[in-house]
């Protein structure tokens, strides 16, 4: 993991070290009302998945993993909250129409993300076209087989940049609000499996057991 990462704004980012306390947020959730991190100390563990959103059809792909083993998730007192580029009234359009498992929270001006570390990388002509291509097979499949409409990822891409991608991250902070797994992960990558995730957990518990 590189110790920091430069922004396509020029600014110089970190990504919070294990052992550190996360920075705190509060963010507008798709269907209404508001979640913070602090919202949950000393209740559960939390998994963040920073994501690019809705519109995007490998994050979608992702979202459905995740709601697979979502139930598993919550039984080691965990919970997942997806932080995504979306706006919220984007976010609620799409609430509407489909069912969505985990918390999904809006920070389309990407300021958690920047207090995360986590930059907008410029792609070149190539990357770009070959997203373009792949996504637009992936929605395509999605409507046929799925009858599942995707958000017009239009006004997302505008306001991110055409050629602008943010990588994704999982960050696993423990029920005292401390950071304790990083994992950063490419813009089009699938997230680490809903078995390693709960290994993530596990491994948290593990001490704990130990010295009871």
């Amino acid at each position: 993991m590189r110790a920091s990462l430069r922004d396509v704004t020029g600014y110089e980012l970190r990504h919070p070290r294990p052992g550190t306390a996360a920075p705190d947020f509060r963010l507008r959730a798709a269907g209404g009302g508001e979640v913070a991190l602090s919202d949950y100390r000393g209740k559960r563990t939390l998994v963040l998945w920073f994501s690019k959103g809705l519109f995007c059809p490998y994050c979608r792909r992702n979202m459905t993993r995740l709601s697979q083993g979502y139930a598993e998730i919550q039984a080691r007192g965990a919970e997942i909250l997806q932080i995504t580029h979306n706006t919220a009234e984007e976010a609620d359009l799409y609430f509407r129409s489909y069912r969505l498992a985990m918390p999904y929270l809006c920070d389309a001006d990407r300021a958690v993300h920047l207090r995360y570390g986590i930059p907008m990388e410029q792609q070149s002509i190539g990357a770009v076209v070959d997203n373009v291509v792949r996504s637009c097979a992936m929605v395509a499949k999605d409507f046929v087989l799925h009858g599942e409409k995707s958000p017009v990822p239009v006004v997302p891409i505008l306001r991110m940049g055409a050629r602008n991608q943010p990588p994704q991250l999982v960050v696993v902070v423990d029920r005292e609000g401390i950071v304790r797994t990083m994992h950063p992960i490419g813009p089009f990558d699938t997230l680490p499996s809903v078995k390693d995730l709960l290994a993530m957990l596990d491994a948290l518990d593990a001490p704990a057991a130990a010295a009871g």
